[in-house]
């Protein structure tokens, strides 16, 4: 006997300003990363976010190398923790509920990365220089068959 199952699964969307879906993707355990080249330290950047329960993306750490121009050189709040770790700085619990992700890619430099998954997505796949991206997170069905 065949049997289906309609299972909710969370998915991050991501559209440009006018609407249009670019892409989509299912992150592990809501979990993604965006990665990009800070334009004026010059060196990676790793924001991780988390999708909440209630589909909320939430800012939970940022890691990179250097201290320089917008730059966090403390921790936002104090539940957040500051900790240099293998040469990184890593700002963790940060917990912003961010309802409306928006990110405009880069002209020149920053090479905007998605990691989900152990993949790496450049925001060039889908998107051209100059253009907003807009995260939301949201639940569709999934049919199972087992």
């Amino acid at each position: 006997m065949t049997a289906y199952a309609n299972l909710p699964v969370t998915v991050v969307v991501l559209y440009d300003d006018a609407g249009m879906e670019k892409f989509r993707f299912s992150p592990a355990d809501g979990r993604f990363t965006i990665r990009f080249i800070h334009s004026w330290a010059m060196s990676p950047v790793d924001e991780l976010f988390q999708v909440d329960t209630r589909n909320n993306i939430v800012l939970k750490e940022t890691v990179y190398e250097d201290f320089g121009a917008g730059l966090p050189y403390e921790p936002p709040h104090s539940l957040s923790s500051m900790t240099v770790e293998n040469g990184k700085i890593h700002i963790r619990d940060i917990d912003r509920i961010i309802s409306d992700l928006q990110i405009r890619t880069a002209r020149t430099v920053a090479a905007h990365t998605l990691i989900y998954k152990d993949r790496q997505v450049l925001f060039s796949d889908f998107t051209t220089p100059g253009d907003v991206v807009i995260f939301r997170a949201k639940n569709v069905k999934r049919y199972v068959l087992w």
